[in-house]
Formats: C-alpha cells, sequence, structure tokens
C-alpha cells in the first residue's frame, strides 16, 4: 500500500515574521511554474529588469525538482523562498528528494570538455543549472542524496548578473 497525501490548495504562500521574506509551496502541475514566476516579480518588490536573473533561475530550478526529484509525482511539492538583503536576493528552491526507485542526482554544471582554451559547450540535456551559474553572483546546494535537496542562489539587486559584474 502506497502512501499519498491528502490534495493541498496549491500553490500557497508561506508566512513569515521577517517582513523581508516570501515563500510559495507549488505542487508537481508544470502550470505552477507561471504562478511561481509571477509570484516571485512581486516578492522582489522591484522592477522585472531587476528581477530578471532571479525569475530566470527560479523557473529553472523549479522544473528541475519537478524533473528529477519527487516533487514532479503526484503529491508532491517544490518549495521556494525569496530573502530580500540590502544588496542580494537569495533564492532557496526545495524539492522533495529522490522518485522512488530512481536514479539519485545532486545539482552540477554538466559541460563537454575540449581542448585548452576551448569554451565548454554544455552536454545534452537542459541548461538549468548552467543559467543559474551565469546569473547568480553564487549558488551551491545543501541535503543529501537520499533526502530533500534545497539549491541556493543569491543575486545582485541591481539585476547585474555574475558574467556582466
Amino acid at each position: 500500500m502506497s502512501f499519498t497525501r491528502p490534495p493541498l490548495d496549491l500553490p500557497r504562500r508561506i508566512r513569515y515574521t521577517d517582513p523581508d521574506k516570501s515563500g510559495l509551496v507549488c505542487g508537481p502541475d508544470p502550470q505552477h511554474l507561471q504562478i511561481a514566476r509571477r509570484w516571485a516579480v512581486q516578492a522582489t518588490r522591484t522592477t522585472p529588469c531587476q528581477s530578471h536573473p532571479l525569475i530566470v533561475s527560479l523557473s529553472e530550478l523549479h522544473t528541475n525538482a519537478l524533473k528529477h526529484s519527487a516533487s514532479g509525482l503526484l503529491g508532491g511539492r517544490v518549495r521556494i523562498e525569496v530573502e530580500r538583503r540590502p544588496l542580494l536576493f537569495v533564492l532557496r528552491v526545495s524539492d522533495e528528494g529522490p522518485r522512488p526507485g530512481g536514479k539519485v542526482t545532486i545539482p552540477e554544471v554538466a559541460t563537454a570538455g575540449g581542448p585548452v582554451g576551448h569554451v565548454p559547450r554544455l552536454v545534452e540535456g537542459g541548461y538549468g543549472l548552467a543559467l543559474v551559474d551565469a546569473m547568480a553572483l553564487y549558488w551551491d546546494f545543501a541535503g543529501d542524496a537520499c533526502g530533500p535537496l534545497t539549491v541556493r542562489a543569491a543575486f545582485d539587486r541591481s539585476g547585474r548578473t555574475r558574467l556582466a559584474a
């Protein structure tokens, strides 16, 4: 017998006492991505241009969570947090860990090697973490291979990306 969660009204906002922190919990429905992007523009309390790197990265990380983890299964959830700091936005996207019986994945930017001085090209697959790597000032992840994973990324509040800095 498998355990399934009762249906929740998702997406739903997470309430914080800190006014500079906002959160959203989404379900496995791909349409929640659009809702999450709109929510994040509001959560940053800035212009679309300044929030663009965060929004693009949110979309890629949310998609990765649905594609590579139990978050994409019936009853799955993706937790998204945006923290506003004086000079930075901090984005956290958490999944529900590996799919039952599925391959355990960890975040990494996949590139194909080449000669020295050659700009690496992305290998087959998505551009998710490569975009996050290019747009965020910094990113990392926490969690272990058998449990939930949280990817954290920091963005310049002016909208500048790491590669443009």
